[in-house]
């Protein structure tokens, strides 16, 4: 937070490359700056002139004479090495490049990008940028985006994307929307994203935190981030590329299940981060955020004057995940003298008209609702605002009325109220007193479903996470694990043998099954008597992973004579795939007991890092595609989310008089493959499949380990 204060709330500004020429960037981004109001010291920087502006201009920063705590630079690529370099001289604090065409170019970019970095964490400065729109802080007074005046208000923006910030700037115009910070975040080689949530998550301003976003580097960082500041409020995030062209193909099932949209689903979960689609829903939503009180659950009441709009509302909310609870019958006798007689008022509640000519009559239904315990949000749909046009001129001062009441009731009980209206947009004063005061009014009926829910859902969310506790470290063999892996390296392999996953996830714990390697048919039928019959026996080669594909398994095999034949068979099948020389024997392993099959996997993923995975399993895995995910290190709240959350889970729970798995052992998989993931960079994917979990208990089946 202290790191950050002085780029958003400077003493000073120098502009290095400031012009006078109208359109320029610099021109724009200076003109802005000091009409913006600024309140600190500015100093012009251009070689090339006297004054700008009616003010001194400076050929260099470093002839200001004094420290300067924040520089916008506005020049071309090869002069930004020298400008940077002279603002670190001048004990700058941070350092916002505007200009382009240098890491996203190519090459020479990127060492430029290098160069640059290096110089300013030397001396301390923290580099905006390069690439970016600039910055907007309401709290500094300070408007480096070039664009008119800006509405002071409760939400913040960060954004990738210049454009995009030039486009959520007139956006909030239009719309009346104050903003507390505008953070153009650029080519981010200097301040992440994740130092910008955290910054803002501390910012007594910003009550919601709006992030626009196209790739994501150092997700990992954003989910420990996040997770601890949707405590406090809510972020919310429109990211781009939900494609499948993202996904990448992989060795494992692990890999192949972990398209990126996935993860990223996933991941904005585990922290609390609401994700949405586009900006009128993002705007919506975070406005929900930043004026309305959060509910304490998802149990809403939808009022209106007629069935047709109430069925639509209904529909919606619970297509979003809000219920509709039928109201007690004390709240319903308490409401039925404001509606037509035969209205129902259950729960929609159709008053029928009776407020078209009195609509003081919403007001008492709602307060009815409000102080009912049953009820966490209020949901008003129809034609409220437009009564004056439809019923008479007079009615539209009983609606003002109206709205002012709607307003008080929400602030003083607590709870949310929505208005759907095909009047929202209407110039009525009625309609603009809700919006001035923050209840939710919008001419959709699925987006005021759809805040409402995306509230509720917050709330349930923070409330979880208060409650979830890190998970503690796990003793194992790190350096033992080490000497594997380089083995496996020092042997020109990426993928272990089934024989070395094993080894390596003893080494954290996990409890295997007996097996042993067998040469010769001998071998196998000595081993298979020591394990116990019946047994299975798999191929074991580095060149294939997929043992059922090359035909390499055969189960429940029961006395010698099955144990030998099988033993030829699978070699046999082995070598139509594999160099004979690399066919290294047959795992002879026990059955399991019967069970439920799961896999639980790991990904390294280029955005999260270390991602688990957690589903059901066997050789369908990849088509039931009933998998969950988290980005490590998980939580406790994350693995019984993980475990709960598949289509699945009531095979695990018990269905059809079985009694329940035991998940527990599942989540103490996941935690030690998340541990081996955490001291082992190099490796890339975990594939443990099948997992046949018991009653009490799990027998690992198969396992496959690859490293970088």
């Amino acid at each position: 937070m202290e790191s950050l204060n002085r780029l958003f709330s400077p003493a000073s500004v120098a502009v290095i490359g400031a012009s006078e020429v109208p359109g320029k960037a610099a021109e724009r981004r200076t003109r802005s700056l000091i009409r913006g109001g600024f309140p600190g010291k500015i100093f012009l920087i251009n070689p090339k002139r006297d004054t700008l502006f009616g003010r001194k201009a400076y050929p260099s920063i470093l002839d200001i004479g004094e420290e300067v705590d924040l520089v916008m630079v506005v020049v071309a690529p090869k002069f930004i090495p020298q400008a940077v370099a002279d603002s670190v001289k001048m004990h700058a604090k941070g350092i916002v490049i505007i200009t382009a065409g240098l890491g996203e170019t190519g090459e020479e970019g990127k060492r430029i990008e290098a160069e640059i970095l290096s110089a300013a964490t030397a001396g301390g400065a923290k580099i905006i940028g390069p690439n970016c729109s600039g910055l907007f802080s309401a709290s500094g007074e300070m408007n480096l985006l070039g664009v008119p005046p800006i509405k002071k208000g409760p939400l913040a923006v960060i954004a990738q994307s210049g454009n995009i910030i030039d486009s959520i700037t007139h956006y909030a115009e239009m719309r009346g929307v104050g903003l507390s910070h505008i953070i153009s975040a650029g080519n981010a080689i200097g301040v992440k994203f994740h130092e910008y949530i955290d910054y803002l998550g501390q910012d007594e301003g910003t009550k919601a935190i709006l992030v626009y976003m196209e790739g994501i580097k150092e997700g990992g960082e954003i989910v420990r981030v996040a997770r601890e500041v949707s405590k406090l409020k809510p972020i919310v995030i429109l990211k781009v590329g939900r494609s499948k062209a993202g996904a990448r193909a992989a060795a494992s099932h692990t890999g192949s299940l972990a398209a990126d949209d996935a993860i990223v689903d996933a991941a904005f979960r585990q922290a609390g981060i609401v994700r949405v689609t586009n900006v009128d829903e993002m705007f919506d939503v975070a406005m929900s955020f930043a004026n309305m009180p959060l509910p304490k659950g998802n149990r809403v009441a939808i009022v209106s004057e007629g069935g047709g709009d109430n069925s639509v509302a209904a529909d919606n909310a619970e297509h979003f995940g809000l219920e509709v609870p039928v109201l007690p019958q004390a709240t319903q006798e308490r409401i039925r003298p404001f509606l037509l007689a035969g209205m129902p008022a259950s729960n929609p509640i159709d008053y029928g008209g009776t407020a078209e000519e009195n609509p003081d009559m919403i007001n008492k239904i709602v307060e009815a609702l409000m102080e009912e315990r049953g009820i966490d949000s209020v949901y008003v749909t129809g034609f409220f605002g437009g009564f004056k046009e439809i019923i008479a001129p007079h009615v539209g001062e009983l609606e003002e009325k109206t709205s002012q009441e709607l307003v008080r009731l929400m602030r003083q009980y607590g709870k949310p109220i929505a208005v759907h209206t095909s009047f929202a947009q209407a110039p009525f004063r009625s309609m603009e007193i809700l919006a001035e005061n923050g209840v939710l009014l919008t001419p959709s009926s699925e987006r005021a479903a759809q805040c409402l829910a995306y509230m509720a859902k917050f709330a349930t969310r923070r409330e979880k996470l208060d409650l979830a506790r890190p998970l503690p470290v796990i003793r194992a063999d790190v350096a033992a694990a080490g000497t594997l892996i380089e083995a496996v390296k020092q042997a020109g392999r990426k993928n272990l043998l089934e024989t070395e996953a094993r080894e390596l996830l003893s080494l954290y714990g996990v409890a295997l099954p007996p097996a042993g390697l067998a040469k010769t048919e001998d071998e196998a039928v000595t081993a298979a008597a020591a394990v116990g019959f019946p047994v299975a026996l798999k191929i074991v080669s580095p060149e294939i992973i997929h043992k059922s594909d090359a035909d390499g398994i055969l189960l429940n095999l029961g006395d010698e004579k099955a144990v030998r034949e099988g033993f030829a068979a699978v070699v046999a099948n082995a070598g139509k795939v594999s160099r004979p020389e690399k066919v290294l024997g047959v795992l002879v392993a026990p059955m399991a007991p019967t069970g439920q099959e799961c896999i639980v996997g790991m990904i390294r993923n280029p955005q999260f890092g270390a991602v688990l995975m957690f589903g059901l399993g066997g050789i369908f895995v990849e088509v039931l595609k009933d998998v969950s995910f988290r980005v490590a290190p998980p939580s406790d709240l994350d693995l019984e989310e993980m475990i709960h959350e598949i289509k699945g889970y009531p095979l695990l729970g018990g269905v059809r008089g079985q009694k329940p798995k035991d998940t527990g052992i599942l989540k103490d998989l996941l935690r030690r493959v998340a541990q081996l993931a955490a001291d082992h960079p190099e490796i890339q994917e975990v594939d443990i499949n099948p997992i046949i979990v018991h009653e009490q208990g799990a027998s690992v089946v198969d396992a496959r380990i690859i490293i970088m």
